[in-house]
């Protein structure tokens, strides 16, 4: 499954990773990852990592490159399918482009596309391809993709964890994972945050049904002195192991007037209902993006008539 993808590295002297908008650490870790890969197995190549920026800054920066660099260039992207939400949309301008997923949806990029809905993170996917063919990678590589191994797993804990993710996890150790600079990395917060967790848990709300929800306003992140991002992606989980709470979801407002919402599930899967308002994800772990608070209401009753079923 992943020899074209080395077979075209090997041909091409230039490589640009892309990667989804507002990036998780399965996508950055995916991306650093791959570009250590690269890097330690192609000595000559040119890799660049592109995309917009937000507080996950563990792994390192992005690059900034002109749209010429693309002209002979290989674009792959990862841990993403759907073309509306790739960052920087110069992916198309490459020569040639490979997309690397792990979601259930399918890819409308032109691009040869190599998709394994099975893995619990597209990190998990390049562990297995280095292992397979036996590549070469340094600690700072194993530190990349073991962030996204653990996030996209929840901590081991997500439906989906096998036996390989361990053993993958403990391939990247014996790599020389910084497995305590990661865990340091997401369970430090400012107490911003953490006034902002307090807010969300007494502001959320539950349908009849049992869909237990947040609709948070554009002017939320003024009032906390926190990004969009933290929002939407760091309230989703206040909502979860709540007993009698089978599926929650999170509705956050964008400067744009957009809102982006987060769909979660214990065991019922909510994947359907993203992608019946344009979106897709995990089984269980889901979003999409729609234009009105009128919507969300919509996406509710999307969420609570999967409960009366």
């Amino acid at each position: 499954m992943y020899q074209i993808l080395l077979d075209k590295v090997a041909t091409y002297d230039t490589v640009i990773i892309h990667r989804h908008k507002e990036p998780d650490m399965d996508a950055l870790g995916a991306q650093f990852g791959l570009k250590g890969i690269i890097l330690n197995n192609y000595h000559s190549k040119q890799v660049y990592v592109v995309g917009d920026t937000n507080e996950n800054k563990l792994l390192g920066h992005m690059d900034t490159i002109q749209d010429d660099v693309y002209q002979d260039a290989l674009v792959i992207i990862v841990d993403v399918a759907g073309t509306a939400r790739i960052s920087d949309s110069r992916f198309s301008l490459a020569k040639e482009r490979i997309v690397i997923d792990h979601h259930q949806n399918m890819t409308d990029v032109d691009a040869f596309f190599i998709h394994d809905p099975k893995q619990i993170a597209t990190c998990q996917m390049l562990v297995e391809m280095v292992i397979k063919h036996q590549l070469t990678i340094d600690s700072m590589t194993a530190t990349a993709l073991l962030s996204g191994l653990i996030t996209d797993s929840g901590r081991f804990f997500y439906p989906g964890t096998s036996e390989f993710t361990f053993k993958a996890a403990a391939f990247l150790m014996e790599k020389g994972a910084d497995l305590q600079g990661i865990y340091e990395s997401l369970y430090q917060e400012n107490i911003q945050m953490k006034k902002l967790k307090a807010y969300a848990t007494m502001a959320m709300a539950v349908t009849d049904k049992g869909v237990a929800y947040l609709k948070n306003d554009k002017t939320l992140k003024h009032q906390y002195g926190v990004s969009s991002f933290s929002i939407s992606r760091g309230l989703v989980g206040q909502m979860g192991g709540i007993e009698g709470i089978p599926i929650w979801a999170n509705f956050t407002e964008y400067d744009d007037g957009s809102i982006i919402c987060e769909l979660r599930s214990k065991e019922i899967p909510v994947v359907d209902v993203a992608k019946a308002f344009g979106g897709g994800g995990h089984q269980l772990a889901c979003g999409c993006t729609v234009s009105d608070w009128e919507t969300t209401d919509k996406v509710l009753n999307a969420l609570d008539a999967l409960l009366e079923r």
